[in-house]
C-alpha cells in the first residue's frame, strides 16, 4: 500500500512504543505513494505468486529480509502498473537513490506526510485540467510510445513541499503542473527547486546557443 526507498542504512534508536524498554530498529525512508488501503486497495498477493516473485517469502513476520535484485524489479514494474491503473505514478528522481540496492522491511517508523502529495484526486484532476503534456518542454509520451505512453506524466508541485503547512490544501490547478520525468529531474536538480518558467527560459537559451554555433559552423565550412 505504500513504496519509496531508503535514505539511510538500519539504525538503533528509542523503541517506537513507549511502553517497552530497549532499542528498535529503524530506516530513514522518502515515501513516493502512499494509498488509503481502505480506498484505493492494496497489490494483490496473487499477482506476486510467480516468475522471480515467487521465490520471496511475502508473509514472513521477520524483520530486516532482503529482496532478490530480480524479484525486486519485477515488483517495481508490477506495482507502478497497479499505481497507474489508479491515476498515479510513483515520481523517484535518480539522483535521489542513494542506495538503490537496500530494501529493508519490519522496520517501524512514525512517518509524517502531506496527504495531497500523492493524492491520485488531485494528480487526476491536473491531468484532466492541463492534458498529460509536459508543461516545460511540451512532449507528450503517446506521440512517442502510442498507446502505451497514453496519460503517463509525472505531477510536479508549484510549492515546495518542504514549504507546505500543515494546514496547505492542494488546488490541483494553481498548485500542480503535468511534466515529464527528465523536466521534473531539472526543476529539482538545483539546491533550490527551479520554477517552470526559469527551466523554460533555460531551454530557450541553450536551443539558441545551439543554433549559433550550427550558423558558425555552417559558415566555417562555406568559408
Amino acid at each position: 500500500m505504500a513504496s519509496g526507498f531508503a535514505r539511510s542504512h538500519s539504525y538503533l534508536d528509542d523503541h517506537w512504543d513507549e511502553n517497552r524498554n530497549g532499542k528498535a530498529l529503524y530506516v530513514k525512508a522518502r515515501f513516493d505513494a502512499l494509498l488509503n488501503p481502505e480506498k484505493d486497495g492494496v497489490l494483490p498477493l496473487d499477482q506476486l505468486k510467480d516468475g522471480a516473485l515467487a521465490s520471496v517469502n511475502w508473509r514472513t513476520q521477520s524483520s530486516g529480509i532482503a529482496i532478490a535484485p530480480l524479484a525486486a524489479a519485477e515488483l517495481e514494474q508490477r506495482w507502478r502498473g497497479f499505481l497507474e491503473g489508479r491515476g498515479q505514478s510513483p515520481a523517484v528522481l535518480a539522483e535521489e537513490l542513494s542506495t538503490p540496492s537496500l530494501y529493508y522491511e519490519g522496520a517501524s517508523r512514525t512517518v509524517a506526510v502531506n496527504a495531497y502529495e500523492r493524492d491520485p484526486r488531485a494528480r487526476k484532476a491536473c491531468i484532466e485540467h492541463y492534458g498529460a503534456v509536459c508543461f516545460v518542454c511540451g512532449l507528450d509520451f503517446a506521440v512517442f510510445y502510442g498507446e502505451l505512453g497514453r496519460g503517463f506524466i509525472h505531477v510536479h508541485h508549484l510549492v515546495p513541499l518542504a514549504k507546505v503547512g500543515k494546514s496547505y490544501v492542494v488546488n490541483p490547478v494553481k498548485d500542480l503542473r503535468p511534466v515529464c520525468p527528465n523536466c521534473h529531474a531539472m526543476l529539482h536538480r538545483p539546491a533550490e527547486v527551479l520554477n517552470i518558467e526559469e527551466l523554460k527560459k533555460m531551454m530557450t537559451q541553450e536551443s539558441s546557443n545551439r543554433r549559433t554555433h550550427i550558423d558558425v559552423r555552417k559558415s566555417g565550412a562555406r568559408g
